[in-house]
């Protein structure tokens, strides 16, 4: 009687647990229900503009809690096993896009730059807004089919008006079928050069670009370090200047120049008329005295006095005048007509069916949301490691950090600018190694290889992913004139110069 009693009693006591469990799990269904429907009410777009519906799903989706960067707290953060995912989250997040920046770019009714709006795109396109983790610990965040249609709608019309505007600017006659093609691609075929270009001006700047009078020992031009048959730069990991001067980074190619958003790797300067002032009276490049000196120099000259006098009047050899002749002359570096460019334009026979492959993987793993527009590149500014950090990179670079390596924050003195430099662009990237902006990647695998594994979330991409992503960057180098251009400054400062041509 005993043994029965107990068996009774131990069976009421498992039943009794059994209750207690199946009560809790549907406690707990009932909360993660209702934290799902919490989530996801105040999610009807009402806005309606483009604009307007666009901002409604980044905020109904909770996009600004960590694309910002000072994002809110929420009261979940300090739990154990999801603090660390969402302090993650922040930080990937703010370093990928700043979301906040761009509503309130919206809100004012601003075109953003290509390369914010191609971020967004892709997104939406791979379904990876937001990620995993992310939608994991925020149960319904995720775009369902309508609001991903709001945000592709937005982007149509964001690149509408960007291609609009670059085609007017450049002299571009763009029919239908050609406005398509560049609303539906991330990158769009280059303009021919000349338009709106003073070629008077344009060809007093070609001399003064290759006049060694503009450094102050009469040895260095624009075009020692910017030799424009050989990429539009001068092959070396960090420019040198006078008397062999070492300087801080690599120097950048000029061609395609003038669709950079600011110029210098760190961004320093407005525009091509502002570069040109910055390298004859730097100490460590061209190493003049002053705008001064430069001035009397050249107004020595009758010859170059008679050509200013053309284009700018008499008594008007000064710097304004000489950089903007310059600069005049820079706006003739486009370089058109690439096999790709000509695939865009349906010539599929153009590059190779590797090529093409590669610029699908290049589209893929997010490449062409920095690498955008038509000289893709120099269209935005971005932090070196957005995945692996920044510090990686440096310590296995293997010397100390310069102050070449500051990036953005060179200029602005902001935290977050630190280690972000200007993107540059691909356009000619076979001529103008060794990349990046320390010039530490001898060839172009190597620098494909080294942007997958701070870059992106795919940090080994196989060898056949990287031959295909070269074969197609292989495809980018266009033509114009000055590329077989066989002037040289008087200097002999690098090997290749002169007569080993």
């Amino acid at each position: 009687m005993a043994d029965e009693q107990n068996t009774k009693e131990t069976g009421n006591t498992g039943s009794s647990k059994k209750k207690w469990w199946l009560a809790v799990l549907v406690a707990l269904i009932v909360c993660v229900i209702a934290y799902i429907g919490v989530s996801m009410s105040g999610r009807a777009i009402t806005a309606d503009t483009t604009d307007g519906r666009f901002v409604q799903v980044l905020e109904n989706n909770g996009c600004l809690a960590c694309h910002a960067e000072n994002p809110p707290a929420v009261w979940y953060e300090g739990l154990p096993g999801v603090s660390g995912t969402i302090a993650q989250d922040k930080q990937n997040a703010y370093r990928f896009i700043d979301l906040e920046a761009v509503v309130e770019q919206v809100n004012a009714g601003e075109v953003l730059d290509a390369p914010t709006v191609a971020k967004i795109e892709q997104s939406v396109r791979n379904n990876s807004m937001p990620v995993t983790s992310y939608a994991t610990v925020h149960p319904g965040s995720s775009l369902n089919g309508e609001e991903q249609q709001i945000v592709l709608d937005w982007v149509r019309e964001q690149k509408t008006a960007q291609v609009t505007a670059f085609a007017e600017n450049y002299g571009m006659n763009l029919d239908d079928a050609s406005l398509e093609r560049a609303v539906s691609e991330p990158v769009m075929i280059l303009p021919e050069p000349g338009y709106g270009v003073d070629m008077e001006m344009a060809m007093l700047g070609l001399d003064l670009y290759h006049d060694t009078r503009l450094s102050g020992d009469n040895t260095l031009a624009c075009a020692s370090c910017h030799q424009l048959s050989h990429g539009g730069e001068d092959g070396q990991p960090h420019a040198r200047g006078i008397t062999g001067n070492l300087g801080g980074v690599s120097a950048p190619t000029v061609y395609n120049a003038v669709f950079n958003v600011l110029q210098f790797w760190d961004g320093r300067a407005a525009d091509l008329h502002a570069q040109a002032a910055g390298p004859p009276t730097n100490p460590v490049e061209m190493g003049s005295e002053s705008w001064e000196d430069i001035a009397d120099r050249l107004s020595e000259d009758p010859e170059m006095v008679k050509r200013f006098e053309a284009v700018f009047g008499k008594d008007n050899i000064n710097v304004d005048t000489i950089t903007q002749a310059i600069a005049e002359f820079e706006k003739l570096l486009i370089t058109p007509n690439s096999p790709f460019d000509r695939y865009l334009m349906g010539d599929d026979s153009a590059i190779s069916a590797d090529a093409a492959q590669g610029y699908e993987l290049f589209k893929k793993y997010y490449c062409a949301t920095c690498h955008t527009g038509a000289s893709m590149g120099g269209q935005s500014f971005e932090l070196l490691g957005t995945v692996t950090d920044a510090a990686v990179y440096f310590e296995e670079r293997g010397y100390g950090i310069e102050d070449g390596d500051m990036g953005r924050y060179a200029e602005t003195g902001v935290e977050s600018d630190m280690y972000r430099f200007k993107v540059p662009n691909l356009r000619n990237l076979e001529l103008t190694g060794p990349y990046f902006h320390d010039g530490t990647q001898l060839s172009i695998q190597q620098a494909v290889r080294t942007m997958f594994r701070f870059q992106t979330d795919h940090p080994q991409p196989t060898d056949d992913e990287v031959n295909k992503i070269v074969a197609f960057l292989m495809t980018l180098t266009g033509e114009n004139e000055y590329m077989t251009y066989d002037f040289y400054p008087s200097n002999n400062i690098y090997p290749s110069y002169g007569d080993e041509e």
